[in-house]
């Protein structure tokens, strides 16, 4: 595996990908709770696609509130346990700083 790039930490593909090396599984509906983003999928394709980050997908289903009783198809995503110890390893204090800069950022810090 090559080693992913980090995209920008003011970017709400740095705000998606620090959750997800977090260790964090989330929705869309979670995404969007927290950062007012529709976008979500195209932020992971965003990391999979020019940063090379390997995201996993599992597919969820729920009822929604339409009066048809459609359910909806979703995802969850987050990176495997053995992914994130590797890119730990591999990537050790440089993993950290973008951590804490995209926290930084979230928290209102625009330095």
């Amino acid at each position: 595996m090559n080693t992913p790039t980090l995209p920008r930490y003011n970017t709400l593909a740095a705000r998606a990908g620090m959750r997800l090396l977090k260790g964090q599984h989330f929705t869309h509906r979670d995404f969007q709770n927290e950062t007012a983003s529709y976008r979500l999928s195209g932020y992971i394709e965003h990391l999979r696609n020019h940063h090379g980050w390997i995201i996993e997908s599992k597919e969820e289903t729920a009822p929604t509130s339409d009066k048809t009783g459609r359910m909806a198809i979703y995802a969850r995503y987050s990176i495997e346990p053995e992914i994130l110890a590797m890119l730990k390893t591999e990537m050790g204090e440089r993993l950290a700083r973008f951590i804490e800069a995209v926290e930084k950022y979230e928290g209102g810090n625009h330095a």
